[in-house]
């Protein structure tokens, strides 16, 4: 059996749809079909994320591509779109080191207009009574920050891409790539059925080294499992933390970091704590399982002692996924490898890029050397190949 389509794009992610999206807003009446092994869309790495964004970032670059997505997001919700975003800003909570560490990026992310305020500990115990600061010596609070919902922003691109004459293939895993006599990717192959295409486009997240490597082909990717914990906040001392007026018109508290790493995350009368452990060995954990013993020893102890509210209060739910850490600069890459476009390397921030990404990889289907994200700025589609690569490396990492 064998179909035929202009354009297939591998992985129904936040990162394949977002392209999606744009290759049919830019080229109307395109016949796309976007293949995914799960059973629909945003099921992977995309539902089981911290669903987060910021524009803090010290390199130039992933705070472009990060700005213009929150401005797309921003956009959709004004029209009566809503993605759940609501903008409770970051709080990093650090110690002196890390200020001293951090002086020099914080003091380029100012110049270039990079809304954050610096909070001293008095300012800190005022609007936090719960905190004790240990060795806690300011706050960086970042103003546009914040949470959405995975689940609706995936259904935005999901129902736009359908209206817009795309195709979704669920239940349908990849097991190879056709090639043409240069070399050239031209298609895939799904268990016994091959599909044809002039173009083929590999989004497949943690994924993408497996992905490629069925081509024959390396890329520069790590994936590595990241686990989240989910706990109630409904009542008590929990729900008074949650809802902390002083920092957001939607008096949650911010998404706060703690000086070791690990991190709260407001939810629905809950709170998700998550730890980006930098000792997790690399690879592709499937399935990707929580583990209790993970709470308990690198992120229960890193909260309870600046927040003791949370001692003694146990996760309700737990959940694991995946990063796909580019370590050569901690920045995502479009690049066309055998003919196909790989997009890849949000290392943890693929749902604050994904837009923008997304109008790369159209961009680059299209022959174009500028795009313009969703703020308004024009973004050279050449910065983010790896062969033409003009990315700093990001020097402010969660």
């Amino acid at each position: 059996m064998t179909q035929a389509h202009r354009v297939i794009i591998i992985g129904a992610g936040i990162l394949g749809l977002a392209s999606a999206y744009h290759l049919l807003k830019g080229h109307t009446g395109l016949d796309l079909l976007v293949v995914e092994r799960l059973s629909g869309s945003g099921q992977g790495d995309t539902a089981r994320s911290a669903a987060a964004f910021r524009d803090m970032f010290s390199s130039s670059v992933n705070r472009q591509l990060s700005q213009g997505a929150i401005a797309f997001y921003e956009n959709l919700q004004k029209k009566s779109l809503h993605v759940g975003l609501k903008k409770i800003g970051y709080l990093w909570l650090i110690t002196e080191a890390q200020m001293a560490e951090w002086h020099r990026p914080l003091a380029h992310m100012a110049a270039a207009g990079v809304a954050f305020q610096t909070l001293d500990r008095k300012d800190l115990a005022a609007r936090l009574p719960e905190l004790r600061f240990i060795d806690i010596s300011q706050g960086i609070l970042g103003l546009n920050c914040g949470i959405l919902d995975p689940a609706r922003l995936t259904r935005f691109y999901e129902q736009e891409i359908l209206r817009l004459g795309g195709r979704l293939l669920y239940r349908r895993e990849v097991t190879g790539f056709n090639r043409d006599g240069q070399g050239r990717i031209n298609g895939v192959r799904v268990g016994a059925e091959e599909i044809h295409a002039e173009t083929v486009i590999v989004a497949t997240g943690a994924w993408t080294g497996r992905t490629m490597a069925l081509a024959g082909l390396e890329v520069a990717l790590v994936p590595r499992k990241r686990q989240l914990f989910s706990l109630p906040a409904s009542e008590g001392p929990l729900s008074r933390l949650l809802w902390t007026p002083g920092f957001n018109p939607h008096k949650l508290l911010p998404f706060t970091i703690l000086p070791g790493g690990a991190y709260l995350r407001p939810a629905a009368a809950s709170f998700i704590l998550g730890y980006a452990n930098p000792d997790q060995a690399p690879g592709l954990d499937e399935p990707a399982m929580a583990q209790g013993d993970f709470f308990e020893h690198r992120i229960r102890p890193q909260v309870e002692g600046y927040f003791p509210v949370f001692q003694g209060i146990a996760p309700t739910h737990a959940w694991a996924g995946h990063y796909d850490e580019h370590l050569a600069d901690r920045t995502p890459f479009v690049e066309r490898l055998a003919g196909a476009i790989v997009v890849g390397g949000s290392s943890g921030s693929g749902i604050m890029k994904a837009d923008s990404l997304g109008r790369i990889v159209a961009g680059l289907y299209g022959g174009l050397d500028v795009v313009e994200l969703g703020q308004g700025e024009l973004f050279r589609i050449p910065d983010l190949s790896l062969r033409q690569r003009a990315v700093p490396p990001e020097e402010f990492v969660i």
